[in-house]
């Protein structure tokens, strides 16, 4: 019964991540992509959900991503 258990368990903690792991930035959304956020179509800055959209997305979308902060003075 135990096995069963785990099984269910470690199956439903994947299911869970996965879903989790999804894509949340639509690059038709984004106008320019950097480090700690992006400028979306409004206009306005947004931070990255979490590390791993900013990784997708930089990996995805190469032309967009700037691997520099939104406010960088250097990068003007």
């Amino acid at each position: 019964m135990r096995s069963k258990m785990t099984t269910i368990a470690i199956a439903f903690t994947g299911l869970v991540l996965a879903g989790g792991a999804a894509f949340a930035v639509e690059a038709d959304a984004v106008s320019a992509a950097y480090a700690d956020g992006y400028i979306g179509t409004d206009n306005q800055f947004h931070a990255w959900e979490n590390r791993i959209d900013a990784q997708e997305f930089r990996a995805k979308h190469a032309d967009q991503y700037h691997a520099w902060r939104h406010d960088d003075p250097r990068h003007k």
